[in-house]
């Protein structure tokens, strides 16, 4: 049995050897060796006791490697070194490897998420002109039904009643928005015009007139109320030249003229909406008895043919004279 002074003997003496024994080398990146005992660190640095009783503190992104070894053999620490170096370089040819790979399944899945959106897109695509050019063929056949049940009579009366309404449903777009355009335009320059022309006629209906309210105010003032036509022929010229009358009258004449001009030509073009509906109505394809088609719509033409000119028919062919003709006509088919 052990009495408690050789119990205390052997715990101090196993303390001793491990307190020996727990003494560091640490190896710093730059070169060099510190001996001592870590007594404190944290994430960033540590703190080193050193053999002479100095406390030193390091940083962790200095250390190469702490070596809990109270002696370093020689070449130890070469060898040590060689082997972190080694370590480290593995690691970041690794790490390298690692970060290639990831950069390479990000561009594979980036590239197959941009394959999946343009497959994606295109089918949608295809999917919204396939819907367009359906719609847009549903309203051909709705629109040529419309025109196939058309007949010229209905669209002359739509025409007169609506200008460009009858060419509208006959499936002309541009001119069933020119005629009410220019129709409209024609109405509203003949009403102006007229509000003009009547406001001259009414100056000069009203010009030198004594029961107005001018003529009140000359009467007040004694200035002359009614003006009388000299006798005297060239008197009477030269007042007409110079008088007020004369102005005023051109006036209201040349308003006039204008308002015909336009409000003529507006009815004009009306007349000829109506015309046009009439005229240029689609025919519809019906075959001839030959079975060819027979031609469809209106159409420009220019024939060029050559007739003889000679009256008598068994002239040499010396003697014989031609004229070539051109014929250029628009063809209307009803």
């Amino acid at each position: 049995m052990l009495n408690y002074k050789q119990t205390s003997t052997i715990i101090f003496l196993t303390v001793f050897t491990v307190l020996s024994l727990s003494a560091e080398n640490i190896l710093l990146k730059k070169g060099g060796v510190i001996k001592g005992k870590v007594v404190e660190q944290d994430q960033s640095k540590i703190k080193i006791k050193k053999e002479d009783g100095s406390v030193v503190t390091v940083s962790k992104a200095d250390i190469l490697k702490v070596v809990y070894k109270e002696h370093l053999a020689e070449g130890e620490e070469e060898k040590l070194r060689k082997a972190e170096e080694a370590k480290a370089l593995a690691n970041a040819e690794k790490e390298r490897l690692k970060k290639e790979k990831e950069e390479a399944e990000r561009l594979k899945k980036e590239l197959a998420d941009k394959e999946k959106s343009d497959k994606d897109l295109a089918a949608q695509n295809a999917k919204d002109e396939a819907e367009r050019k359906k719609k847009a063929e549903e309203q051909a056949k709705l629109d040529a039904e419309s025109r196939k049940n058309l007949t010229r009579g209905g669209a002359v009366w739509r025409s007169a009643l609506l200008p460009g309404w009858g060419q509208w449903k006959q499936g002309r777009k541009v001119p069933a928005i020119l005629y009410p355009s220019l129709i409209a335009l024609g109405l509203f320059f003949t009403y102006d015009r007229n509000r003009i022309f009547l406001n001259a006629k009414n100056d000069y209906n009203n010009l030198d007139n004594p029961y107005t309210e001018a003529g009140y105010l000359r009467a007040a003032f004694g200035g002359n109320t009614v003006s009388t036509t000299p006798a005297d022929p060239l008197a009477a010229y030269t007042a007409n030249e110079v008088s007020p009358f004369k102005g005023q009258r051109e006036s209201v004449e040349k308003h006039y003229r204008e308002v015909q001009y336009i409000g003529g030509a507006t009815a004009l073009l009306y007349i000829w909406n109506i015309f046009d509906a009439f005229i240029f109505h689609p025919k519809q394809n019906i075959a001839d008895a030959d079975g060819l088609p027979e031609k469809q719509g209106n159409q420009l033409f220019l024939r060029t043919t050559m007739d003889r000119l000679d009256a008598v028919p068994y002239s040499s062919v010396l003697e014989r004279r031609y004229e070539t003709k051109t014929n250029l006509g628009y063809e209307i088919h009803f």
